[in-house]
């Protein structure tokens, strides 16, 4: 019985082919990265493993010794892709993903600045401020 999504098995068999990582280092290596990421071997969807795939396991290989891991990434992203059934996920962006597990910045929002006076030009063609109104005390 496995203890892995279609999609989670599928991949684990490709990156042992194609990885020459035996069958426990491949499962365990995808499972890592798909934790990183936050996702569970379970219930991963296939679009979910396409970020996996892009964001998180190449450097986990990296840090194998599969030189080649962002290739095999890739040409087991495009197995994915085809044969997976895209229409079936869970239309969690990227972006969502990794704003979600803290990996991805989120732009702040603009800051409002305050009110400048507006330049004028004097009769000599000089810019000058315009000066503030005087307060007038007591009001």
């Amino acid at each position: 019985m496995s203890d892995g999504s279609r999609v989670f098995e599928r991949v684990a068999e490709e990156l042992e082919r194609l990885s020459r990582l035996s069958r426990l280092e491949a499962r365990g290596t995808l499972r890592i990265a798909l934790r990183e990421a936050g996702f569970m071997p379970k219930s991963v969807s296939p679009r979910s493993m396409i970020v996996v795939l892009e964001k998180t396991l190449p450097p986990q290989l990296v840090k194998r010794g599969v030189r080649e891991g962002a290739s095999i990434c890739y040409q087991i992203g495009i197995l994915v892709r085809e044969t997976m059934g895209m229409e079936s996920s869970e239309g969690e962006s990227s972006e969502r993903v990794f704003a979600r597990i803290g990996r991805a910045s989120v732009p702040p929002a603009p800051s409002s600045r305050p009110s400048m006076p507006p330049d004028v030009r004097t009769p000599t063609g000089r810019l000058s401020v315009v000066p503030a109104p005087d307060k007038k005390p007591g009001v």
